[in-house]
């Protein structure tokens, strides 16, 4: 099997190890067709590009998309590859089937590693569990009467009314919604409706969301929602304000063989509340479904619009497609409004366009929205560069840690590519000797003050995580530091040597910027690739409050708001099926 798949890995069509799995199935199951190990090998490969299943039927659009070398290996007709899979019963299992093998054929058609098979089942089963449990606090309407009242206040629409009835009487509640569409006030007054509920015994809740940037944002966007709500002192004492990283709540670490909270000891939380939820991948949420207690509330909020998670799954699309049936439609609230894009905005009119593949009215946009939305045509690199440049100025020329980090989100320069001439490395570093040159900085330095960092790896023990953003600044005793937005609003100090593995700042992938807001950005698209898609570009646009400069030409534009992501997955079926519809 090794010298069967060598042109694959030659080619760039599969990786060393999906052809070393590959092998191992062909050793361990010597009876079984080649086809069987070949469609282990491309199952691995999907999930190292983000998909928890292979889809037969689908096979050859997606590897066209992985853009290997050469012409476009042949794969088996479909119906007698199913037949193959079916008839290996050491080495793939029905869906239906206990057995234990390595790769599962669910009934649609879709090859799986079994184990992501069986976290989709996981999740499917718990999120079902979760939406048909019924769950009013305390028996008497009238207490839930009384908590709506004091919770709405006469300040909701009727969407957000119906997001605190859900939450009080279901275990699992979906709030969807695009930016400023009012997700975070609404669960602000979910929380107040839930304390208020509860009575006596305040509930215990958790915030979290995927990165520590998304996570800052939640607990920022609740602290000012909560200071306007004129709530009871000891009610507003009770309501949480200080979230964590998924990571961090579930216990999760590389020196743990499992998270500290699991099936077996579960999360101390009544109600759990997530954000970015487009950002969580499917072994993810198993793993948080898995640690949720039978009693405990679900409060999933996301924006099915933006980018699927990095890693395998794509569990919010498939939450919307499930809502569409019972019981998941009684668990779904669809927020329409947009509070911080007003009718008359080109950022909300561009966001709109894109989301709904009108490109003719997408590049029409910066036509009428006058400063709002201005467009480069083409890729001009100088031009973003000194753009960049002037934009950070009042970063550089701030007082103090704390005034730089408020000037570093003001701007922030966002691509489609992370590698190549247009990548945010290659712009990162062009942005970082504009710079010094301007502002007279030492040209050797690393460390010089000013400097934006991405941390690219998770430190739990230093309350640090993947997509935290610092800005280098100098002590009192003039020694630099690496200065981070603190909970309580006071930047904290982290000695550069202590820092875990980290980049530029200044340009940053729209993947890593989600979850994050900037006043500004410049969203740079470079040359068409199979990685701009709608939803990237979407994501990107939406990262702007008020201004937005797009670097591309007209026709690649065109091509990636025609272009869907693409994600095999199979977690909407098996939802449906553990609903038993």
């Amino acid at each position: 099997m090794s010298a069967r798949l060598e042109p694959w890995v030659r080619n760039d069509w599969l990786r060393r190890a999906d052809a070393a799995l590959a092998a191992w199935v062909a050793r361990a199951f010597p009876e079984a067709a080649p086809e069987v190990a070949l469609a282990a090998a491309l199952a691995a490969r999907a999930v190292g590009d983000g998909h928890s299943a292979l889809e037969l039927a689908r096979a050859c659009e997606w590897l066209a998309r992985l853009g290997g070398q050469g012409k476009l290996p042949e794969l088996p007709n479909t119906e007698s590859w199913q037949t193959l899979l079916r008839a290996a019963a050491g080495a793939c299992r029905s869906d239906g089937s206990t057995a234990v093998a390595p790769l599962t054929l669910d009934a649609q058609g879709r090859v799986y590693l079994s184990r992501y098979f069986d976290a989709e089942q996981r999740v499917a089963a718990a999120l079902t569990a979760h939406a048909t449990h019924s769950l009013l606090p305390l028996a008497e309407e009238a207490t839930a009467r009384e908590a709506r009242a004091v919770a709405g206040d006469g300040t909701l629409d009727p969407e957000q009314q119906r997001a605190i009835d859900v939450a009080l009487t279901r275990g699992f509640t979906l709030i969807t919604g695009g930016p400023g569409s009012g997700k975070t006030f609404t669960v602000a007054y979910v929380l107040a409706a839930l304390a208020m509920a509860a009575g006596a015994t305040p509930p215990r809740i958790a915030l979290a969301a995927p990165t520590g940037k998304a996570a800052a944002r939640l607990a920022e966007s609740l602290r000012a929602q909560l200071a306007r709500m004129a709530l009871p002192a000891p009610l507003a004492t009770n309501l949480p304000r200080e979230p964590a990283t998924l990571h961090r709540l579930l216990g999760i670490s590389p020196w743990r063989a499992q998270p500290r909270h699991h099936a077996g000891a579960p999360l101390p939380f009544d109600v759990v509340v997530v954000d970015e939820a487009s950002m969580v991948d499917l072994p993810l949420m198993a793993r948080l479904v898995d640690a949720l207690a039978p009693h405990a509330r679900l409060i999933l909020l996301g924006d099915p619009d933006q980018l699927a998670a990095v890693e395998a799954g794509n569990v919010l699309a498939a939450l919307v497609d499930a809502c569409r049936e019972d019981p998941f439609a009684a668990c779904h609230v669809a927020l329409s409004g947009s509070h911080r894009f007003g009718a008359r905005s080109g950022i909300g009119a561009l966001a709109r366009a894109i989301a709904t593949n009108d490109a003719d009215a997408a590049l029409a946009v910066p036509a009428v929205a006058g400063p709002e939305v201005q467009w480069v045509g083409g890729n001009t690199q100088g031009t973003l560069v000194e753009h960049a440049c002037d934009a950070f100025a009042p970063l550089l020329e701030a007082g103090d840690p704390a005034a730089a980090l408020a000037a570093a989100r003001g701007f922030r320069v966002l691509t489609a590519l992370r590698h190549g001439p247009w990548g945010c490395l290659a712009i990162n570093r062009a942005i970082e000797a504009r710079l010094k040159r301007t502002h007279a900085l030492r040209v050797d330095g690393e460390w010089w003050q000013g400097r934006l960092v991405l941390v690219v790896a998770n430190r739990p023990e230093l309350g640090i995580f993947n997509g935290d953003t610092g800005v280098v600044w100098s002590d009192a005793g003039n020694q630099p530091r690496v200065w981070f937005e603190g909970g309580d609003g006071v930047p904290r100090a982290i000695p550069p040597a202590a820092l875990p593995p980290h980049e530029g700042a200044f340009a940053l992938t729209v993947h890593k910027a989600q979850g994050s807001e900037f006043d500004d950005i410049a969203l740079v698209t470079g040359p068409d690739s199979a990685v701009l898609t709608r939803e990237l570009l979407y994501t990107g646009v939406t990262r702007a409050r008020s201004g937005l400069t797009f670097y591309a030409d007209a026709e690649t534009l065109r091509a990636g708001i025609a272009r869907r992501t693409l994600r095999m997955t199979g977690l909407a079926d098996r939802l449906r099926e553990a609903a038993g519809t």
